[in-house]
């Protein structure tokens, strides 16, 4: 089986090298998104930090948190990867790592063969959380601006507008779901591993990825499940149910309990338990700059 990994990637060139020697097999090639503002990349470093696998680099899209340019940064990945079709793509983040050997992640998807990995939320949350309908049913013009700006002051300011925007067309009852009545919307990790089918299909549904989505408000965590769900590759759902942060695409990320801020709990050196025993083939998020330590152990479980 040949493997495709796509990465969205912003900063900590370092540990995006490490995560790139993590992945280096001759089974798999690897595809990145850099986002397209960020500074002083070392594109031809990260470009030979694999010996087996080629790695392809793409800055195309300025990506902010939350904005539609995160959808477009996964379908320009998937449209470069699709064209040499692979057995499996794998989505991840630069904030990414593999958890266990590659001989293991192999085998895994070869016993799994045909399964797409993608996580869902329950749909108890998705009834009870109106914020979730919302960012649909409402237009979200100032996405882009909410955290942009290291100045909080900027970013306070554009989300009071945001919010005013949006209670206006609650008042006057907005709703671009009107003429997609028979298109539920589903919600969930943006991180999937799906099959070179899936994946085709995604492509052929561009257009209607765009009319549902633009303007929609963290259209990364619901574009990949919707579409799934509103077509018979729903059938073809991989769902372990180990835990409710982990349910069936295979990623350990706990967003739900010491999460954050709409972001995923980092992982620490004191974690490295936890890790070590999950069931799961990735773990998100870690980050060099706060503690070095577990992606120095993480590293070295894996290179041995």
């Amino acid at each position: 089986m040949r493997h495709a990994y796509l990465i969205i990637a912003h900063s900590n060139w370092k540990q995006l090298q490490l995560l790139l020697r993590l992945l280096d097999s001759d089974r798999n090639d690897i595809y990145i998104h850099i986002d397209k503002k960020a500074k002083d990349v070392p594109v031809n470093e990260l470009k030979i930090s694999t010996k087996k696998s080629s790695v392809e680099i793409f800055r195309t899209y300025e990506v902010y948190w939350g904005s539609y340019e995160l959808v477009q940064s996964e379908l320009l990945l998937f449209e470069q990867a699709h064209k040499l079709h692979y057995d499996y793509y794998h989505l991840l983040s630069g904030a990414d790592l593999p958890i266990k050997p590659q001989k293991d992640i192999l085998r895994f998807f070869e016993e799994h063969n045909g399964y797409e990995f993608i996580h869902y939320d329950t749909e108890e949350r998705l009834q009870k959380d109106h914020e979730i309908r919302r960012r649909t049913q409402l237009y979200h013009f100032l996405q882009n601006y909410r955290r942009r700006f290291s100045f909080a002051g900027l970013n306070l300011m554009f989300t009071f507008v945001e919010r005013m925007l949006l209670a206006l067309q609650l008042v006057f009852r907005v709703d671009r779901m009107k003429k997609h009545t028979e298109f539920p919307i589903k919600y969930g990790s943006q991180w999937v591993s799906i099959t070179d089918d899936l994946v085709e299909y995604l492509l052929s549904q561009k257009e209607l990825i765009g009319d549902v989505f633009k303007y929609t408000n963290c259209a990364d965590e619901l574009f990949i499940q919707s579409i799934v769900y509103n077509s018979e590759f729903r059938h073809r759902l991989y769902d372990q149910n180990f835990d409710d942060d982990t349910r069936g695409n295979m990623r350990l990320i706990d967003m739900k309990h010491r999460g954050k801020n709409g972001n995923p709990y980092t992982w620490k050196i004191t974690d490295w338990d936890e890790i070590q025993n999950s069931q799961c083939l990735f773990a998100r998020k870690f980050n060099i700059q706060e503690d070095p330590k577990i992606i120095e152990k993480v590293f070295s479980y894996i290179s041995n």
